[in-house]
């Protein structure tokens, strides 16, 4: 683990895939006080308004931008591999990164818990391909752990990307106001979270953490469940959904088409 002290001064842009994401690492948070953006609504206006609300509390509401694709339209265009509408999303975020001019990026970790968290990597990735020197940070939301029991690992990094963890130790005055705007501004968070976010002790959250972006996309293995495939099959048996995002068919060919924008392909 790499003791981590940040100076405000840096600039830094957060870039998450949905509204809320940004209470992972509140305390970092007030503590770096980043410019922030949200690439989709996270399924709703009562979403971004809990965000809204979680920002003005540490007086960040004016440093985020809400790009407000609808949820919806994510995962319409990875199960019709419309790689334009992530190549757009890319473009929008490359013009807010160029007016800030951050010297450090972070986005949601690649977890295959949900698909759209998924892509905030390869959309930032593609976003900076013109940039140099500029650090990506995958921030950890949730994945699930392999075994007979459906458990669940929460802002943590797997073991195999200890080498490159950033570990953060917040504060009482940080945790406290982290804990207090989780019980009193995201509840949307705690409905959907239910008993994985509640079990878990005040010293959880104190612990904050990141790691160094992944040099190449991450693909699924023994440490985490490919766990949106999975879920989505059991919503189609069930008869919920008539189409399942997949890993090799829709995910992938998407973002790797980003990392190839990055990589000198047109963007």
């Amino acid at each position: 683990m790499i003791p981590f002290v940040g100076d405000p001064a840096t600039p830094r842009v957060l870039v998450f895939s949905h509204p809320n994401h940004e209470l992972a690492i509140y305390g970092l948070v007030q503590r770096l006080r980043p410019h922030l953006i949200f690439l989709t609504d996270g399924g709703g206006a009562k979403r971004v308004e809990q965000t809204e609300q979680g920002l003005e509390r540490i007086g960040l509401r004016d440093r985020a931008q809400f790009l407000d694709y609808p949820e919806a339209a994510f995962y319409d265009a990875l199960l019709d591999g419309d790689v334009n509408l992530f190549r757009e999303v890319a473009h929008r975020v490359r013009k807010v990164l160029d007016r800030i001019q951050p010297e450090q990026v972070f986005c949601d970790a690649v977890e295959f818990y949900n698909p759209i968290h998924d892509l905030s990597l390869p959309i930032v990735l593609a976003a900076l391909a013109e940039a140099d020197g500029v650090a990506v940070f995958e921030v950890p939301l949730v994945y699930q752990i392999p075994g007979e029991v459906e458990r669940y690992a929460v802002q943590r990094m797997p073991a195999s990307r200890a080498a490159g963890r950033v570990v953060v130790q917040l504060t009482e005055a940080e945790l406290h106001a982290k804990l207090a705007a989780r019980d009193e501004v995201y509840s949307l968070l705690r409905d959907q979270l239910g008993p994985v976010l509640d079990s878990l002790p005040d010293e959880h959250f104190a612990r904050e953490e990141f790691s160094a972006a992944s040099a190449v996309l991450p693909a699924p293995e023994d440490e985490r469940v490919l766990r949106f495939e999975w879920r989505g099959k059991l919503h189609q048996q069930s008869g919920a959904v008539d189409r399942v995002i997949t890993y090799a068919e829709h995910y992938l060919p998407v973002a790797s088409s980003l990392r190839t924008a990055r990589n000198g392909g047109s963007a």
